[in-house]
This record gives C-alpha cells, sequence and structure tokens, in this order.
C-alpha cells in the first residue's frame, strides 16, 4: 500500500498521466476518451490528409455535421463525442523530424495507444522494444484487429468483420433467416472498452512493480469470449451451434426445438418484443416472465383476457409449447397502449417489462438517463454547445467527467511543440510550411486558427503537464522472476449475480483472488443452463463455469448477524468489493460503504445496479432482454422490410448488456486502483447496466443528437437513417461473409487489376482484365465482386480475400471460431482441469497478450461453498466445530 504521504489527485483518478494516442475510427478512440475522462492528459495524433473519423470532403463515410454547418474536419458531431477530452497535434510521421518529436513525446507519455494494421510503429522505428529505451517502463497498447501475433496479423478488420469472425454475428437473427447482425459495430465499442481495462490494469502493474509492458490487443477476439457457454456445451454435449431454431430471436427458446439454453440465460415464456400503439417503426417494448407467478401477474395488468385462462399457459411448459398463440394474445393487448404506459403498468404489478428506445427516446424521453446526467452540454469552438454522452458510473471521490469537447484538428500544435516540448517559435512556422505540421498541398490550406499561431509570436500558455515525466509511486510489490497478472496481490469480495460476474471474472483472470460469495443454496446463476451431459445441478453449469473461472467460492446468509459479522471481517481485508444487490440492500444490513470504509480506508466498493442507486427506475425488475430493447441496441438490430417482412427488432444474444455492465465497471475499479496506488484512498462507485448499455450503440445516439436523424435496421450491416448497400452476402456453400462497404469504394485499377487475377485463378474471369474494365465507373453495384461471391465458398472468399488486401470476414458459427488457427497461434484457449469428471476443457482467453503481467485461468469455478473451510477457518481462524454449527444454522 501507498504511503500517508502521497497527495491525492485534484482531478480525475489519472490525473498526472499522459497518453499519446494514435488511434482512428472507433475502437481505439473510444478507449482514448474514458481515459480522459478518467482525468489523462490524452494527446492525439493526427494528419489531415488520413483524418479518421473526422469526416470532410475527401471521405465517403457519413458523418454528423449538424445542419447550416460546412462540412470539413472540424463540424463531425460524431467525432465531437467520440474524441471528446484530448488535445490535438498534427504531424507528419513520414518525416525524419515528425518522428523525432514524436519521439520526445514517447519520452514523456505514460501510455501509448494505436489500433493501426500490424507494423505500423514498427516501420516508424517505435517498436516497444525501440519505445523502452527511450522511457523504460513504458505502456504500449497496439489495438489491430488481429492482434501482432498470430499467421493471420496482416488481415484487416472492421467492427462488422470482427463480429462475423467472432460468432457473434451468428447469435443475432431469426432461425432460417440470414444473420441479422448488430446493426453497429459492437465490437468497435466492446473493443474500445477492453482497450481501456487493459491500460487500466497495466497502469496498476506498472505502479506496483515499476514495470510497463506490451498489451497486444486483438478488436476481433474481444468478441469470442462473450459466447463463452457455447464453446463449453459444443465440447462437453457435443452439441453444435449450427442447429434448428439457434438463434431463436428474442425467445430464450424457438418452439418445436429441444429445450437447450446457452443463448438467453434462464428458459422463459413469454420473453419476445411485442408491437405498441400507435405503431410507428419503433413501436415496440418487450416483456419477460421468469416464474408462473410472473406470468399470472401479466395476465392480470392485461386484463385476464379469456384465452391467458386457458390451462395450458399455467405452466411453463405449456407456455414454451404455445408461444405462437401466446405471443399473438399479449400482442393484441400491447398494440392498444403506448410502450412507456405498458412499461408503467407492468413494472408497478412486478412484471418485467421495457420500451425499444430508439435514440431519440433516449434522449428525449428516458428519464432515468436525464436523472442520472447521460447527456451533459459541452461547448465546442465550431459545433457550438451540444449535449456529450457521460460516464455509466459515478465515483465518489474521483468523477469521470468530460472536461473538454474534441478538439479542432492541430489546435494544440503550439501549446504542445512550444509550451511542452519547447521547440521555437519558428520552427512552428516553418514546419507548417514544410510539411512536417501541415500537408504542402495547398487545396489543404491550413485553417486560420492554424495561421493565427503562426502570427503569435505572445509566449504560450501550457494548460497541460508538466514536461518531465510523470512521478510513478515508489513499487510495492517484490518483483517476482516470472511475472503474474496485473490485479495479482489484490483481494476482491464478489456478492453478484449473473449480471455482475463477468467483472470479477476479468479481475479474477488477471490474477486478483476473487472470492466468490453466495447464499447457502447458490446464487441464481447456478440454475443457468445448458448443463453438464445436460444434467442439472448447481456445480454442473456450463455457464456459471464459464464465467466463474480464477475464484474462490463460500457461502455466507448476509440475512443473519453472524453472517454479517463474518463478512465485515472479510471486508477489513479486502481491497476490492462488487456487489449486485438491490439499490440499498447492502446498507440496510449494515454492510454499506460507509460501514464498511471507517475500518478499511482504501477499500473500493463497486455497486453493479441494473439503472443504479437512485432515478424513477431504480427498482424495475429487468432482464438481459429488457437492457437491450430500453438501452437502444434493439432499435438498431434486425432485419430490411426486404429481407424479412414484418420483422421485429433484435436483441442479439449471449447475456451482452451483462457483459457490458460488466466491461464499464471494470474500468470505474481500475481507475479506482490506480488511484489508490498514488493515494491510498478508496472509493465508492454506482455503476449502472443501463446507462452503459445507452453508451453503446456507437453512432446511433449521435445520429439523433447533431442530425435529428433516426436509424433505420438493415440485415447484417450498420443502421442508419437512409438505406445502404448490402455487405452481408451468401457464398456458393450457403455460408455468409460480411463484406467492408469501402471495397466498392477502393476499386482502384489496381485493385481491380488484383480482383480480375482472383478470378481468373478461380477459372471466373469475366473481361475483368480488358482494358475497358479497367475504370471504376465500370463496375455498378459491386456485380464482379458479387459473382464472385457467389461462385466460391465462404472460406475461400475471406482467406483470398484478406490476402489479396481485401476487407472480408467469414460469418462463424462459434463451433467454427474454435477451429482457427490463428487463436491457436496466440495461445488463446486455455485449458482447464475438471477433476469430479476427470476432464479437461477448454475455455476462452483474453483479447491481449500481456508481455509483463500475463492473464491465466488459475483454477475452474468454484463447487458450490468449496471453499468455506480454506477461507473461514483458514483466515478468520474458525474451528471446525464453529463451521459445522454455521453449516446446522443455515449461515453458510
Amino acid at each position: 500500500m501507498p504511503t500517508d504521504e502521497r497527495v491525492a489527485p485534484t482531478k480525475g483518478p489519472l490525473a498526472g498521466i499522459r497518453v499519446l494516442d494514435f488511434t482512428w475510427i472507433r475502437a481505439g478512440p473510444w478507449c482514448t476518451r474514458w481515459l480522459g475522462a478518467l482525468g489523462a492528459e490524452v494527446i492525439k495524433v493526427e494528419w489531415p490528409e488520413s483524418p479518421s473519423t473526422r469526416g470532410g470532403t475527401n471521405t465517403t463515410v457519413v458523418y454528423t455535421t449538424p445542419v447550416g454547418l460546412q462540412i470539413n474536419l472540424n463540424t463531425g458531431g460524431h467525432f465531437n463525442d467520440t474524441n471528446a477530452n484530448k488535445r490535438s497535434i498534427t504531424i507528419n510521421t513520414k518525416t525524419e523530424r515528425g518522428i523525432d518529436l514524436i519521439r520526445r513525446l514517447v519520452t514523456v507519455s505514460d501510455i501509448v495507444v494505436e489500433n493501426f494494421a500490424y507494423g505500423v510503429l514498427e516501420r516508424w522505428g517505435l517498436s516497444y522494444e525501440n519505445m523502452k529505451k527511450l522511457r523504460p517502463d513504458i505502456i504500449y497498447l497496439s489495438m489491430s484487429g488481429f492482434g501482432h501475433t498470430g499467421r493471420d496479423r496482416e488481415y484487416k478488420t472492421m467492427g462488422p468483420i470482427a463480429q462475423a469472425l467472432s460468432g457473434m454475428t451468428h447469435l443475432s437473427g431469426l432461425p432460417g433467416k440470414p444473420p441479422a447482425g448488430w446493426g453497429w459495430s459492437y465490437l468497435d465499442d466492446t473493443g474500445g472498452m477492453y482497450g481501456a481495462i487493459y491500460a487500466l490494469s497495466a497502469l496498476h502493474h506498472r505502479n506496483v512493480t515499476g514495470r510497463g509492458q506490451h498489451v497486444d490487443k486483438s478488436q476481433w477476439t474481444s468478441g469470442v469470449a462473450l459466447n463463452g457457454p457455447a464453446f463449453l456445451d459444443i465440447q462437453v454435449n457435443g452439441r453444435t451451434t449450427i442447429r434448428e431454431g439457434y438463434p431463436p430471436g428474442n425467445r430464450s427458446h424457438w418452439p418445436g426445438t429441444p429445450i437447450v439454453n446457452n443463448y438467453r440465460g434462464r428458459t422463459a415464456a413469454p420473453h419476445n418484443a411485442y408491437r405498441t400503439s400507435p405503431g410507428g417503426y419503433n413501436d415496440w417494448c418487450t416483456i419477460a416472465c421468469f416464474s408462473n407467478e410472473e406470468w399470472q401477474r401479466l395476465v392480470g395488468v392485461m386484463g385476464c383476457p379469456s384465452w391467458a385462462a386457458n390451462r395450458k399457459f399455467d405452466t411453463l411448459e405449456g407456455r414454451l409449447e404455445h408461444q405462437e398463440e401466446m405471443d399473438h394474445g399479449i400482442e393484441a393487448w400491447t398494440k392498444t397502449l403506448g410502450k412507456y404506459e405498458i412499461m408503467e403498468r407492468c413494472q408497478a404489478a412486478g412484471v418485467r417489462s421495457m420500451p425499444v428506445q430508439s435514440s431519440q427516446d433516449k434522449v428525449e424521453k428516458d428519464p432515468q438517463l436525464r436523472y442520472r446526467e447521460m447527456y451533459m452540454e459541452v461547448e465546442h469552438p465550431v459545433l457550438g454547445t451540444w449535449p456529450l454522452q457521460n460516464a455509466p458510473f459515478k465515483m465518489s471521490e474521483t468523477p469521470a467527467v468530460n472536461s473538454r469537447p474534441s478538439p479542432l484538428i492541430g489546435q494544440h500544435n503550439r501549446e504542445v511543440f512550444e509550451g511542452q516540448l519547447g521547440i521555437g517559435h519558428q520552427e512552428l512556422v516553418d514546419g507548417l510550411g514544410d510539411g512536417t505540421f501541415w500537408p504542402k498541398d495547398l487545396s489543404m490550406d491550413p485553417y486560420p486558427y492554424l495561421r493565427e499561431m503562426m502570427d503569435s509570436d505572445s509566449p504560450v500558455d501550457w494548460t497541460g503537464m508538466e514536461a518531465e515525466p510523470s512521478p510513478v509511486p515508489a513499487p510495492t510489490k517484490t518483483l517476482d522472476p516470472d511475472p503474474t497478472g496485473a490485479y495479482a496481490g489484490l483481494r476482491v469480495l464478489e456478492l453478484v449475480d449473473e449480471t455482475g460476474q463477468w467483472c470479477g471474472k476479468l479481475m479474477a483472470d488477471m490474477g486478483a483472488d476473487v472470492i466468490k460469495i453466495e447464499p447457502p443454496g447458490g446464487e441464481t446463476a447456478r440454475t443457468l443452463g445448458p448443463f453438464y451431459k445436460d444434467v442439472p445441478h448447481p456445480d454442473r453449469s456450463l455457464s456459471f463455469w464459464h464465467y466463474n473461472t480464477s475464484k474462490r467460492g463460500i457461502t455466507l446468509n448476509l440475512e443473519s448477524e453472524v453472517g454479517r459479522r463474518l463478512f465485515r471481517r472479510l471486508a477489513e481485508k479486502a481491497d476490492v468489493i462488487l456487489e449486485t444487490q438491490r439499490p440499498g440492500y447492502m446498507a440496510s444490513m449494515g454492510l454499506g460503504y460507509q460501514d464498511l470504509k471507517s475500518d478499511n480506508p482504501g477499500l473500493i466498493m463497486c455497486s453493479l445496479t441494473p439503472f443504479g442507486q437512485q432515478g424513477p427506475w431504480k427498482d424495475y425488475q429487468t432482464s438481459d432482454l429488457l437492457h437491450l430493447a430500453a438501452g437502444g441496441q434493439m432499435a438498431s438490430c434486425g432485419y430490411t422490410e426486404d429481407d424479412v417482412p414484418d420483422a421485429p427488432p433484435i436483441a442479439p444474444g449471449g447475456g451482452q448488456s451483462w457483459h457490458i455492465g460488466s466491461h464499464f465497471a471494470c474500468i470505474a475499479i481500475g481507475a479506482a486502483l490506480v488511484h489508490r496506488t498514488v493515494t491510498g484512498l478508496g472509493q465508492y462507485i454506482d455503476a449502472s447496466i443501463h446507462d452503459a448499455c445507452a453508451l453503446t450503440t456507437e453512432a446511433a445516439v449521435n445520429h439523433y443528437i447533431y442530425s435529428k436523424e433516426i436509424v433505420r435496421r438493415q440485415t447484417g450491416r450498420h443502421a442508419s437513417p437512409s438505406p445502404t448497400d448490402t455487405t452481408q452476402h451468401r457464398c456458393m456453400d450457403g455460408n455468409y461473409v460480411n463484406v467492408a462497404a469501402q471495397i466498392r469504394d477502393r476499386m482502384t485499377s489496381d485493385r481491380l487489376d488484383v480482383l480480375g487475377e482472383w478470378m481468373d485463378e478461380m477459372g471466373l474471369a469475366r473481361d475483368l482484365l480488358d482494358e475497358k474494365m479497367r475504370h471504376p465507373d465500370a463496375i455498378t453495384d459491386n456485380e464482379l465482386f458479387l459473382y464472385l461471391i457467389s461462385n466460391i465458398t465462404r472460406d475461400e472468399m475471406y482467406r483470398g480475400g484478406q490476402e489479396r488486401g481485401f476487407n472480408i470476414g467469414a460469418v462463424w458459427s462459434p463451433d467454427e471460431v474454435m477451429k482457427d488457427q490463428h487463436l491457436e497461434d496466440r495461445g488463446f484457449w486455455a485449458e482447464v482441469e475438471y477433476p469430479e469428471v476427470s476432464e479437461k476443457f477448454r475455455h476462452p482467453g483474453p483479447a491481449g497478450i500481456f508481455n509483463g503481467s500475463p492473464w491465466a485461468i488459475s483454477r475452474r469455478a468454484p463447487l458450490l461453498g468449496e471453499h468455506n473451510q480454506e477461507v473461514l477457518c483458514g483466515e478468520l481462524g474458525l474451528t471446525g466445530t464453529q463451521l459445522a454449527t454455521l453449516a446446522e444454522s443455515s449461515v453458510i
């Protein structure tokens, strides 16, 4: 632990940390955006000729420039939100002078982040080994699509490609229909969250050991572990995910197929989306009943219609068998009411229901997001004053805030180069003219504020951190000969159900000693299938196995005074408490943060709940389906009318709302831990799953905020306010590939030559090599590319395209993901022993390779109460007799 002499930061938990940001598009900037919100000084390195997501007249990508403003590099609303809390410099990395200045910035930075293709920084002479020579404890986070390790590391990817390869696209849609896809780049958003999680863990590790490291993160691999229970089901039960009735749309189970639960958590009916009044495009609600009692309450809310009184609906088995009839009856009722009125009536009666919210709904109609101040206005020097999205967690001591809007391109050149690095003003002026700080091309004339920089010779007002590297706390951990996980040595007490167990697993697999505390009968997550050999049992849930690796497990009844007293003793030596109890429960038991911190000032306590601790919806009942409806995911995911007429909005499966909430909770905990290494102080974190989901729809919210446009669902690709070209196509073998939307735009003469040679090799050439076909204008609607796709197999298209530089991804099922050799090269799969059944099974690993703090699964998930004696007797000093007495009195 740090000494009492350290001084608390005056800003966020990362105050004093400098991030050198080479990121572009979405995943990388989304990572550094949150590091900036947490108080880091983020210096974004850009170049006007390749302006990333800024937009401008030289790009074909759709951006969100408000009506009335000229489209240029400084008027993109989506860029403003994605790159808030940063400074911007422009520098030509193709020049010797530019690289020299970058090296100088590395020497005074704590973290370097980039999400270029493999090898870019190496070609600049800035490999990790070279950066270590400039600053020995530097943290280098690379975030390329396939990572820097593995046979496919030079392949290309974007969000939809990553989702296709990871198996996640396969989890979204209706049975017998094409994959619906995700409607936005979920793995760009998620990749950015993982980038922040990994950067924070590396910072914590550096602060306690003095060591930096390279974290080699792969974007598409970020999604693989989010399918975890399916991989165990494939191995344990030999059950393929390519089967009838899978994926079952918004249902937990598709009618007429064997009941197998590895898609949406609990098996339930009703569990679906229903049309509401007045029948507009996003007039839908979701309803889920997890018990017969909840079903009877819903019948009462509906006014006890005669059809619902039929005895065949009295049991879950009957409702599953007759879902079509039941859903038809429910929708006849929902179509008479608005979606918010349905929610209010149902929630008042104890029935789970939430509206499908569009981006407009979230910004203008959601009272919970308004109460939580998720959209706070910030003034931009060109765009004006607009709402920016806030953090989905509240930190009691070091709030995460939007401290500044996105920067104008090159806005901070003078501050950084003159004020921070100390170069002369004339050198800056010369660099703006000779191509070091701005292109020589006259069509890229510098903006007026850049001209003003050249004309001003007044002293520079540097408002950032000092030029010298920020001081790093003296290491507090004895360095082991073999590196350990970033959170090794930390104790985490976990009181969670399925909504928060992923957060605990992330920390446990990074080395923390996570003690899972369950009620004597076991956590409800143990009841979720699929099960080992399809035999339901608390110790045979494959879902529980996946989400609880590397943890120890005890049972403790917090409703008893003895149980609470034992918990308080454990809390005295804990570093983190993660809990998902209903708001106010822990405090009502005398176990709230205020009750516990007096005995442990360094304690960090994170409450991860559906809607946060306060607000009009704080006590509402939810489910994964309901969160994806209210969070805006379903408004973006689904089918075009031409592909699947009258299709509902789709909630992608796999427990994604729980993942999203856990990712942001892990970010908040990681930031609090970094802060604690400097100050020794803990804090309380109020994290909301709803807030986190509302943040995770990429550009949908910004489309509405800046352009007042509402996106519409489109099969297998990004939702958009207007129709876009199809990017998901069926190959000769009946399988699908996803082709990046930019392929047509890049059909230069050289690209056509490559395509023509490829088709010729496959015996499919059709005049493409003729001179008349060399001009891009001769290609209409990707006719030749689609011809190739329809005449070769999916994997031939994927591999052949990637090897020729085309951005293409195979839509794989989880079964097929397990066969990928690139994952083998990265050592992705972790073999875990299960001695009770005398078998070993492969679990998915991390998206990143940590060369300084290795990730590892240290043990299988705990059996119910497995470590009671080890923890309660071995650590708290109870005797065997006392343990037996506690068991008899239902305390454990």
